[in-house]
């Protein structure tokens, strides 16, 4: 079961619709919680404070908290517009900023127009989280439309636009994509006014759920029904709670037929926490999630749950779009509505007779509300069966969710050797499908990792013809959790991060301390190479930074510095000075992954390079290809006549280290000997004369 609702997760993921929609929540994340924290000391349930608030600078500081909610959360549809919009563009307009961002502004005009009454007038209300459903809406199919009207219109005018300022051609030619947008999303909304008699989309949702309970009682079942329809709607993005608040005020009243079920007991020990009972996803949380980035999530909206305010949990998590944690917000509201039903039913509970405030915490609205303490042993009953029943979700979905990660690491990694064999280079961190999610999630920890010096390295030992280790390659072996990556693939991210030469200084002060380590076990004359590439070749202040370092460890002359060719060395101007440098220091050098190309023999020539590793195409085909072989032996013929060694890796088998023999390669490295293994798993099979041909 687990492997299909990862395939959903992973499908998802990769759905450029409901991607963008669940990154545009996360989005604006600080803007709900800017609001709700205005919100909440706006009303704050004590008397007292409310008092002060009424009265302090004449009603200054009430005044400001309104202002801020109102311009956070009073606005939150249209900053999701914003949000969901610039996500969706991604992907259609590539590196074009300009045009995503008109996209962008397409998409919000055409929000605004898709509002207003039947009068045509405009209600703040409207751009609030009444609006969340219709921001959807909108934020995509907007920009999809503006998107179709620039192939189709924009670039064919485009050229033809007044001005010689580009940005302003770009504006010019984008007015009819715009327009119609706009027009499109403005008639539909007369269309809804004209044909339905409601103003907009959010209120023929709204009219046609109270016309649905039109015939209804007051009975559990109906109780079920509206808190099942309340958390339904919230699972797709819409505020339940301003849908249904008609059908709340009107149906779950009260009146004079005293029914159990009414808007104060709903709001008192069913929504315990906000809609879906979320006090109790909060508290399931912090004592069952293995994830730092949940618990510290959990950390963040305890205060705000509280007091009933759940947006950071809901829009964080997230609820919406979320079919795991979406079944539990559902059906605890409706365990504990039953669960106070039956309190009242059997005459153990009061009936709810009095209104409490909405922000008033668990336990003390609950004695609130029943003028009772049974009211707070209800409430905590329904707590605890709430987390109980949110737990196994919890952990299923976190469960789920590191299933997915693999699953994701997998696809990276392949879709890397890929393009690897391809000669291709990747930007996966510019990326806005599952792989660029994976990957910006392996840069960050390897960011946090490479700061806190916790990069493993590994030994790979290089072997002579008399059967002696004399050295070791270190090799980068970083781990994301329990998963051991890609190494090539760490290096690429690494690269387009930025943080490669952190990376690699990590490595070099690694590989320095371990050297220092490994000299009673292996003598004066070994030696340990660390990979570079030939900009950091290029780099004096680098190369100064290890020669220092060198020194001070007093590994200078154990230290060999390997040079990836991947750029031509010719057209890198600090090259020679860099390397004569390294050799004043007693730091030698090796090439990489070498071919027979001009710059390498020009280098060579000129005695800068003490080591050759040959290219590991040339070792694995050279038992069953003569040019390979014809290839490797004129290179250690080479070796011979200018004085450098010849170092063949990816040796596997004995076969091909014998070929290798007879062609005058002086030193092996590969499976035949051992894998790369840890410092420690090194000295041991140094010790134990374990790295042999066996």
């Amino acid at each position: 079961m687990s492997v299909h609702i990862r395939k959903i997760l992973y499908s998802i993921e990769n759905s450029p619709v409901l991607s963008a929609v669940k990154k545009g929540f996360l989005l604006v994340i600080p803007i709900v919680l800017t609001g709700s924290f205005a919100l909440l000391l706006l009303n704050f349930p004590v008397s007292a404070y409310q008092d002060f608030l009424a009265v302090f600078g004449g009603g200054f500081l009430q005044s400001l908290l309104q202002f801020i909610v109102d311009s956070t959360n009073g606005f939150l549809s249209l900053y999701l517009v914003l949000a969901i919009s610039y996500f969706y563009s991604a992907p259609m307009a590539s590196q074009n900023l300009t045009l995503r961002i008109m996209a962008m502004v397409a998409a919000s005009a055409s929000f605004i127009a898709s509002f207003g009454g039947e009068s045509g007038s405009l209600a703040l209300s409207c751009f609030g989280t009444t609006g969340v459903f219709t921001a959807m809406l909108c934020s995509i199919l907007a920009t999809k439309l503006f998107f179709l009207l620039d192939l189709r219109i924009y670039k064919r005018y485009r050229s033809y636009a007044a001005g010689n300022d580009i940005h302003f051609r770009s504006s010019m030619s984008a007015i009819l994509p715009v327009a119609i947008c706009v027009m499109v999303f403005a008639l539909g909304n007369f269309l809804l006014q004209t044909f339905f008699h409601v103003g907009n989309l959010n209120d023929l949702i709204s009219g046609i759920l109270f016309r649905a309970f039109g015939g209804l009682q007051y009975e559990p079942g109906n109780g079920i029904v509206f808190l099942f329809l309340l958390d339904f709607l919230w699972a797709f993005g819409i505020h339940g709670g301003n849908a249904l608040d008609p059908v709340a005020q009107t149906v779950f009243s009260g009146g004079e037929t005293g029914g159990v079920i009414t808007k104060s007991f709903l709001d008192n020990f069913a929504v315990i926490g906000g809609s879906g009972a979320t006090l109790c996803l909060l508290l399931a949380l912090l004592f069952a999630s293995r994830q730092k980035n949940n618990r510290q999530l959990a950390y963040s909206a305890f205060p705000l749950a509280l007091f009933n305010i759940n947006e950071i949990l809901v829009f964080g998590l997230p609820i919406v779009l979320n079919p795991i944690l979406v079944i539990p917000f559902i059906l605890t509201p409706i365990v504990s509505m039953l669960v106070a039903y039956g309190a009242v039913a059997i005459g153990w509970m009061p009936i709810v007779q009095q209104t409490v405030n909405w922000t008033t915490p668990v336990f003390f609205s609950g004695y609130l509300a029943t003028g009772s303490w049974k009211g707070v042993v209800v409430q905590l009953i329904s707590v605890v069966l709430g987390t109980m029943l949110y737990i196994p979700f919890v952990r299923l979905s976190e469960r789920l969710q590191e299933g997915r990660e693999n699953y994701l690491l997998g696809k990276l990694t392949e879709h890397f050797r890929m393009q690897e064999q391809e000669g291709k280079q990747q930007r996966y961190l510019e990326r806005y499908d599952s792989l660029g999610v994976i990957a910006k999630s392996l840069t960050g920890t390897l960011h946090t990792d490479v700061a806190a010096g916790n990069v493993p390295v590994y030994y790979q030992p290089q072997v002579d013809v008399q059967g002696r280790v004399i050295g070791a390659e270190a090799l980068l072996r970083w781990r994301f959790g329990e998963k051991l990556l890609y190494p090539p693939l760490v290096v690429e991210l690494a690269q387009e991060d930025g943080c490669y030469e952190e990376l690699t200084w990590s490595v070099l002060r690694t590989v320095c301390k371990d050297i220092q380590t490994m000299r009673p076990n292996l003598g004066d004359d070994f030696r340990i190479s660390v990979n570079i590439v030939a900009e950091q070749l290029n780099d004096r202040g680098l190369m100064e930074r290890v020669a220092a370092l060198a020194e001070k460890e007093e590994v200078s002359q154990h230290l060999v510095l390997e040079v990836t060719e991947e750029t031509s060395l010719i057209h890198l101007p600090y090259i020679t000075s860099n390397i004569e440098f390294l050799g004043r220091h007693g730091i030698r050098l090796a090439i990489d992954d070498f071919s027979m190309g001009q710059t390498s023999l020009n280098y060579l020539r000129s005695n800068h390079f003490q080591y050759v590793k040959l290219d590991g195409s040339l070792v694995r085909q050279v038992e069953e290809n003569d040019r390979s072989r014809e290839i490797v032996g004129s290179m250690a013929a080479l070796g011979r006549s200018l004085g450098f060694q010849i170092v063949a890796e990816y040796v596997e088998n004995k076969k091909t280290r014998d070929i290798l023999l007879e062609l005058g390669c002086g030193v092996f490295q590969g499976f035949l000997y051992s894998p790369a293994v840890p410092l420690e798993d090194f000295l041991q099979g140094v010790k134990e004369n374990l790295f042999t041909d066996r």
